[in-house]
């Protein structure tokens, strides 16, 4: 079955959470393909895992100061800061529809880093993989990644951060390990722009789960459930501040 794109590029934080989020409903009952969701978030936002809490990890205070949202994921993991300088990748597929023998959350985790380490190398970016769900630049991470099941549905998203802002994580996240998180930028005297390494993204997925990904809109169903999904619950106190 062919896949396809949707680049959301820069756009509000609370907007692109809900857009996975309704891409992975629309998936479920058979209304859009497997999708590959390309975008970065502008104002910043700090993305916090579902069941963390905000008082362990957030520097509130200074969030408010510096205009950075907070949006809590369906998905588990970590706390992040995220800026248009941080590329973020989405992929929701139904498994049943891949060729790949995809059992544990694991073996997941594995494959798509993987498909991300050889994306790299290909801009001669050269990483390491670090189970469960992280990928290395010369020893710090520069990605990580989450994912969620329903049903059949898988929904994997993660970062790659190409030279997103480190004293302003440091700054919002109390638990950030200032020495082994990095960038491409930092790291490499060479950064790709991220039109180059959004195509090698998708000439990987591909590779990885053996089909044609063709750029295509969000339908008329996606748009006002994400439109839904902000009004009751990415755009909600409730919600994001809910631990």
């Amino acid at each position: 079955m062919r896949w396809r794109l949707i680049d959301t590029d820069i756009e509000d934080p609370f907007y692109v959470t809900a857009a996975d989020e309704a891409i992975a409903q629309a998936r479920k009952y058979n209304k859009t393909p497997n999708t590959l969701h390309l975008y970065r978030r502008d104002p910043p936002a700090i993305s916090i895992g579902r069941f963390r809490k905000i008082h362990e990890d957030i520097n509130l205070n200074e969030c408010i100061k510096n205009n950075v949202k907070i949006v809590r994921r369906t998905t588990g993991g970590g706390t992040i800061y995220t800026d248009k300088e941080c590329l973020i990748y989405s992929l929701i597929f139904n498994k049943e529809d891949t060729n790949l023998s995809l059992h544990t959350p694991q073996e997941i985790f594995e494959k798509i880093c993987h498909s991300i380490i050889n994306a790299l190398k290909k801009l001669d970016i050269h990483t390491t993989y670090k189970p469960p769900n992280d990928i290395l630049l010369n020893g710090k991470k520069i990605s990580g990644s989450a994912q969620i099941k329903k049903d059949n549905i898988i929904l994997i998203h993660g970062t790659i951060l190409v030279n997103t802002n480190l004293n302003m994580m440091n700054k919002l996240l109390k638990k950030t390990k200032k020495n082994l998180v990095t960038t491409i930028k930092k790291e490499c005297k060479n950064t790709p722009s991220i039109k180059d390494l959004k195509k090698t993204l998708k000439e990987e997925f591909e590779k990885c789960f053996n089909t044609k990904i063709k750029k295509t809109s969000l339908t008329r169903y996606e748009t006002q459930l994400i439109t839904e999904l902000i009004n009751k619950k990415y755009g909600t106190d409730k919600w994001n501040l809910m631990r």
